[in-house]
């Protein structure tokens, strides 16, 4: 086996990433735009580095001598990585496969093209006037959202056509170009599927069903495997998954695809080229049926076949905390204590003392999560609220 792999970021959610290096015996260099991420002290090396900074990244690189590059659940390093690659000769995608699955736009077109169902939508430029003969043939309600963007960020359904001037400066402004996209909405359950493509074959890993804030915002606030579908839906979802893998060009690398179970069938939302975020390709898959996600993305990196075969079976679920908005943190207790309770896999809490809290609007905004597992999915989900409400308990506010 190689002896070295670069990976791109040191937060919460690489943990298990660089973890899973270690395990496998390499030598780990951590890059991260922090200068005391958590995990900075699991790395043989870490640097400081500014995400854009092309040069002070390949100086690194070639200096250790790596054999290969990858991130987890983060989009922002992926064009310089795919550059980093095409010149030093790393397996990742290449630029314009990166661009297809961060473009909304361009993914949208990739589908259309490839005949995979998804939903229809017009792309609006910034200075661009939007008139109700450019949406005639979208039925109310409509989703906005914007041509780059990830986390919820900027993401809202319209059920009429003034609301769209409410939201368009909103969408604009997670956009990098200010370009958003208004599309259809679709109606059903939502899910996400996760997969690994090695040398041009996909494994679907499991299939992960999402409880989402109820609209205009669209903010995931937990999330559940394996997913209560039908082996006839199953079969469905994972044959447009896989039409959209390689619709989008990915090859050798982790997958993440969300799809609406609508009445007309499955059809896709989104695909990141990467693995899913909100820990789902690392706690829960691996404590849902055992497969080690992160450790099955480092070896494709590596060009080294992973061992995707299930080892178990039973359910994981992270519930995403919600607080009451507006109040005033006045303490936060010992919450740390619910990692004595039997089957919590993780957890963490993302508010601190004397902050105001927010609105969760986006992803970004939410209070904590707590990760637990469970051989019976009624008691799953039982255990998720009631070590929830623990961690809540424990956080104390102002009158």
């Amino acid at each position: 086996m190689a002896d070295s792999i670069l990976i791109f970021g040191a937060g919460l959610n690489q943990l298990t990433l660089i973890e899973a290096a270690k395990e496998l015996g390499l030598r780990v260099i951590v890059l991260d735009v922090s200068d005391n991420p958590p995990g900075k002290n699991l790395a043989d090396y870490f640097y400081k580095v500014k995400g854009d900074d092309y040069e002070s990244t390949k100086e690194i690189a070639l200096k250790h001598e790596v054999s290969g590059i990858v991130t987890s659940q983060m989009e922002k390093p992926m064009r310089l990585m795919a550059k980093l690659a095409k010149d030093l000769g790393f397996i990742f995608h290449s630029p314009a496969v990166t661009e297809k699955s961060l473009d909304k736009w361009l993914m949208k077109q990739a589908f259309i093209e490839n005949n995979v169902p998804c939903a229809k939508g017009r792309l609006f430029n910034n200075n661009e006037e939007i008139i109700p003969k450019d949406i005639v043939d979208l039925m109310f309600p409509v989703i906005i959202k914007p041509k780059y963007g990830t986390s919820s960020q900027g993401v809202r359904k319209i059920d009429k056509f003034e609301d769209i001037f409410k939201y368009r400066t909103i969408a604009e402004s997670f956009s990098r170009t200010g370009e958003v996209i208004i599309e259809e909405y679709l109606d059903g359950p939502e899910y996400s599927v996760e997969t690994i493509t090695f040398k041009g074959k996909t494994t679907i890993v499991q299939y992960t069903e999402k409880f989402i804030t109820p609209f205009p915002c669209t903010v995931e606030m937990g999330h559940l495997q394996p997913a209560l579908l039908t082996g006839e839906e199953k079969k469905e979802i994972g044959k447009i998954v896989i039409n959209a893998v390689n619709a989008v060009g990915i090859d050798n690398s982790a997958s993440h695809t969300e799809v609406k179970l609508t009445k007309d069938g499955p059809k896709l939302v989104e695909i990141g080229a990467r693995l899913g975020g909100d820990y789902i390709s690392s706690y829960l898959v691996l404590h849902s049926c055992g497969v080690n996600m992160d450790k099955a993305a480092i070896q494709v990196a590596l060009g080294i076949e992973p061992d995707l075969k299930p080892t178990m079976n039973q359910y994981s679920y992270i519930k995403y905390l919600q607080l009451p908005e507006g109040k005033k943190i006045k303490k936060i207790g010992n919450w740390k204590k619910i990692f004595l309770e039997p089957n919590v896999v993780f957890a963490d809490v993302a508010v601190g003392q004397g902050e105001i809290i927010q609105k969760i609007t986006e992803s970004s905004k939410r209070h904590g999560f707590v990760i637990v597992k469970e051989n019976n999915r009624e008691l799953l989900i039982i255990k998720g609220h009631d070590s929830e409400q623990k961690i809540i308990d424990n956080i104390i506010l102002e009158e």
